[in-house]
């Protein structure tokens, strides 16, 4: 054994040992028998209901005039019932939905990062070791939770947080870059830690890797061996999973996160859906009037905190579209399976005639990555569509191209145009690259 699975092993018996706790649990859980595991599940949203509708008066308000009684949401169609919250409603009412509980030893402030409009501050329950999910995440890709990482995303640590930070996790080695500054300068001091560390792990936002990961090719800089690669943030399309492969070398995989809960899917070694913890969040894909949709339907993603007792959100629809799969993985693992987000559902595009394009837009490069290294779909505010792509190396790679750009004109079916604009680099703010925009106000 290594000192520094040792020293590890000694701070989860010790001063973490909360987090070793529920690492075991959820380790555990991923081997139940899938009823068994839906069963837990149904237990904890039964419990966080039930203590919602004590202890917050946002959701005594909201169910008590419905007539709903915790105990009734044993049944699936009364737990469709309940409400949904948006972000409007938390932030205007964040103050009805802390509840008793919420102090400052037993909160986190969270705080999104503003992309699709003003930020909105939540709290995480600082009793639940959430970073036990990113360990148990990290284990089907062969990391450990001792191994050095370096991260791309929103760090912004002060000298003295960077040091107390330091000494929280030796000797384990962390590195990082804030991927709302980022320049050749911090690149090349990230890229010169990431040699001397050489982590197993490079994670980060997919914008700012793909970032990173032309800066590396440009300067033609080497990279140490990575065990996995690891993107959230935002939509991961078969064209940037393989430039950063090609770039780091090494797997990669999907995670999805929301600043409102952590760490909520991910993928494992089959990379063929995301795993959702359902043992800490449940996740819902609703329709426009709230009911659950069957698994393969596109629609409003909806997550329920099931441990969160300082401020919980239930049925929050979150803004972004996806898809739950049907049955298990090959992986063996209890815990159900979702599609990659959609992004967004002000990101979809909508045609003259009412029709909305979300559904495979992310896919349109999906038979020839290769061909581009980026792309972005921008609907102009006369519905007009730019496909901005950062076109690849291969010889062929123009036509496929083309051909990408012939499907979507048969998709829109002529209502709108399509033009192609070639360009050397997409935007992203704070690391964060939109794929799909449009400027076309909703209905």
């Amino acid at each position: 054994m290594s000192l520094r699975s040792a020293v590890f092993n000694a701070k989860v018996r010790t001063v973490r040992a909360s987090s070793g706790r529920f690492l075991d649990e959820l380790l555990a859980n991923e081997r139940m028998a899938p009823s068994a595991l839906r069963a837990e599940e149904n237990r904890l949203a039964e419990s966080i209901v039930a203590f919602a509708m004590r202890e917050s008066p946002l959701y005594r308000d909201l169910y008590g005039d419905m007539g709903i009684r915790a105990q009734d949401i044993r049944d699936p169609s009364e737990w469709q019932r309940l409400p949904l919250l948006d972000r409007a409603m938390v932030k205007a009412r964040s103050g009805d939905l802390t509840t008793r509980e919420a102090s400052r030893s037993t909160t986190r402030t969270a705080l999104t990062g503003g992309s699709t409009g003003e930020p909105l501050r939540t709290m995480h329950d600082a009793r639940v070791p959430t970073l036990a999910l990113a360990w148990r995440m990290y284990s089907w890709w062969g990391v450990g939770p001792h191994d050095d990482l370096a991260r791309i995303g929103r760090w912004s640590f002060g000298r003295r947080e960077a040091v107390q930070n330091a000494l929280a996790w030796w000797p384990t080695r962390q590195t990082y870059l804030d991927a709302a500054h980022i320049s050749e300068d911090s690149m090349a001091r990230f890229h010169r830690t990431i040699v001397r560390q050489r982590p197993k792990l490079l994670e980060g936002y997919v914008g700012a890797l793909l970032e990173f990961a032309d800066f590396v090719e440009q300067q033609g800089l080497r990279m140490p061996p990575l065990t996995a690669v690891a993107t959230t943030a935002a939509p991961l399309p078969a064209p940037a999973r393989a430039r950063l492969e090609a770039v780091f070398g090494a797997p990669v995989y999907d995670e999805y996160r929301g600043s409102e809960f952590g760490w909520l899917a991910g993928e494992c070694a089959e990379r063929d859906g995301l795993h959702i913890f359902s043992d800490v969040h449940r996740i819902e894909v609703v329709g426009a009037d709230g009911r659950s949709l069957p698994a393969g339907e596109v629609g409003d993603i909806a997550i329920t905190d099931l441990r969160n007792r300082v401020f919980p959100l239930i049925r929050y629809r979150t803004g972004d579209q996806g898809a739950l799969r049907e049955g298990l993985c090959p992986c063996g693992r209890a815990l159900p399976l979702m599609e990659q987000p959609k992004g967004r559902d002000t990101d979809m595009i909508r045609l003259p005639s009412g029709v909305v394009l979300a559904h495979r837009l992310m896919a349109m490069f999906g038979a020839h990555p290769e061909a581009v290294r980026q792309f972005q779909i921008h609907q102009q505010r006369d519905a007009s569509i730019v496909v901005r792509v950062v076109q690849g190396d291969g010889a062929d790679a123009a036509r496929h191209i083309d051909a990408a750009l012939a499907g979507l004109r048969d998709r829109v079916a002529g209502e709108v145009p399509v033009r192609l604009e070639k360009v050397t680099a997409l935007p992203y703010t704070g690391g964060k690259t939109k794929y799909v925009i449009s400027d076309v106000p909703r209905s």
